[in-house]
């Protein structure tokens, strides 16, 4: 089980390997608010939409993360090294599993053209969604403004709330939900300025699977982000 967007595309984001159900229903009592709307929130979103389109590629990225899973029978943790090329590229080395290091780190092999953690892996737009604002939040002692989502085309992933950033205009947090492989539930991903780049910092997801008892449930935390101008090429090629 690991965490992914879209079960059949080449590499969304990986929300809970089964995928997780739809959960986004519209809010009777509120407005609904097109995104092009001429009105201060409606302004933040097509601020958003910008600000999303301006980013730069991350290039070379070193960084950490710990991950948990956990299931009715088992719950165990993992800490991992990634190194990831401009090009797609990626090691990943498992540092230790539940807090044992091991020696050495297993190494594993992977090329994807987009980090499936990446921001605009997770952008709301007005071909898919319908959005309603909801009104100014605080998302772990920062300002944001928020936004409940509601996907109006077919598909197994959704995002179902937008916190923004309301002077970067990008996406503080985001919630979602998904479906596939017979497992449904749902999740949430944070984001926070890395240097210049706006980056995950933590994913964590739900998941219940039909048929069986208990549930499943996955985090990841991400850290020691690290862009070097070279990553050694035999550091990212398997033997």
């Amino acid at each position: 089980m690991r965490l992914s967007r879209r079960c059949q595309t080449r590499s969304k984001p990986r929300l809970v390997r089964s995928g997780i159900v739809a959960l986004a229903t519209a809010l009777a009592a509120i407005t609904t608010l097109p995104a092009s709307a001429a009105s201060p929130a409606g302004a933040q979103f097509d601020q958003y939409r910008a600000a999303l389109a301006a980013l730069s590629p991350v290039g070379n990225v070193v960084f950490e993360y710990a991950e948990s899973r956990s299931g009715p029978t088992r719950t165990f943790t993992e800490q991992h090294r990634v190194y990831r090329g401009a090009d797609g590229r990626e090691r990943d080395e498992t540092l230790a599993v539940d807090g044992a290091p091991l020696v050495p780190a297993q190494v594993r092999f992977s090329e994807h053209d987009v980090w499936p953690y990446d921001v605009a892996q997770f952008a709301v737009d007005e071909a898919d969604y319908s959005v309603l604002y909801i009104g100014p939040a605080v998302v772990d002692g920062r300002r944001a403004l928020e936004f409940s989502t509601v996907r109006e085309t077919t598909g197994d992933f959704a995002v179902t709330a937008l916190y923004i950033d309301p002077l970067r205009h990008l996406p503080l947090r985001e919630t979602f939900a998904a479906q596939g492989s017979g497992c449904s539930g749902s999740g949430v991903i944070d984001f926070a300025a890395i240097g210049r780049h706006w980056l995950a910092s933590s994913v964590s997801a739900d998941c219940s699977v039909a048929g069986s008892q208990g549930a499943f449930r996955e985090t990841i935390r991400f850290s020691a982000y690290q862009f070097p101008a070279v990553i050694p090429p035999d550091v990212l090629t398997a033997p």
